[in-house]
């Protein structure tokens, strides 16, 4: 089945401190500029693992040819919407296993879903929403959308984002607009707040392995290795790339958690958020 992934662009710039960070003075670091935001990353993964991916998102004008290519690069057919506003920023500062990310999602906020329309969104077995998109919209909005898509017949699988927009956001309000999703895919500080109330939820946990809930209970368990990871970024995306392609190929969750599983261990042993062609 075709895939739809909706949502964010971002130019990275990710920081590696090469040792603790010191205050109001210098810290010598390893920093890289790389291409990022959650969609386009879970995008390019799963064109990467074979999937027949299409992509929507809000770039600057200036800046539309540029992500075109960076997607012609994993076989991602685009849609952009643009603007004047600046295309999204992300400084992610990575200090062993843990991350802190500074965000300006600039052109991306402007993202239209009304532009996308349903005879478009009917091409699709599956369509993936960032909850990066859905924060700063209405529960009406979006739940107008999930309904619209749902009525193609297509999949409904979202990844809830960040646990620090969902409280802004609001808990209640965001499972409010999120109702009718098939799959949610949250970290497991994203599971606290959100619980297991979704056909489908597969909550990753770092080294802890990954959680398949269905119905609300329990019902698999992953182990994962543990590896000194190079940088962490983008494993998660990479992890709901892979679930998202192996379900589009038509396998079952068992095989889509151990694709997704296998994904991010090859992520993380790379600098960026996107695949190494």
């Amino acid at each position: 089945m075709k895939v739809l992934v909706i949502g964010d662009v971002i130019d990275d710039i990710i920081v590696i401190p090469n040792g603790s960070i010191r205050a109001n003075t210098d810290t010598s670091s390893h920093i890289s500029h790389t291409y990022g935001g959650s969609a386009a990353n879970i995008a390019s993964w799963a064109a990467f693992i074979g999937a027949d991916v299409s992509f929507v998102g809000c770039v600057n004008s200036a800046d539309v040819i540029r992500v075109q290519e960076q997607f012609a690069t994993f076989g991602v057919k685009v849609n952009l919407q643009h603007n004047t506003l600046e295309t999204g920023t992300l400084v992610s500062i990575v200090e062993g296993a843990q991350r802190t990310m500074l965000t300006d999602r600039g052109a991306n906020a402007a993202l239209d879903f009304n532009q996308i329309s349903d005879s478009y969104l009917a091409e699709f077995g599956f369509v993936f929403i960032s909850g990066y998109s859905i924060f700063g919209r209405s529960v009406s909005e979006i739940q107008e959308f999930i309904s619209r898509i749902k009525s193609t017949g297509s999949k409904v699988l979202i990844d809830p984002g960040s646990v620090g927009f969902i409280v802004d956001y609001g808990v209640s309000e965001f499972l409010s607009a999120t109702k009718g999703t098939d799959v949610l895919l949250p970290n497991d500080e994203e599971f606290e707040v959100l619980g297991a109330n979704y056909p489908t939820v597969i909550v990753t946990k770092g080294d802890a392995g990954v959680d398949l809930y269905e119905q609300g209970q329990l019902v698999e368990s992953f182990p994962v290795e543990k590896l000194d990871a190079i940088d962490p970024t983008g494993a998660g995306d990479s992890f709901s790339g892979a679930v998202l392609a192996t379900l589009a190929s038509g396998r079952d969750l068992h095989n889509a958690v151990a694709a997704g599983i296998k994904s991010a261990a090859r992520a993380v042993m790379t600098i960026g958020a996107r695949p190494q062609l």
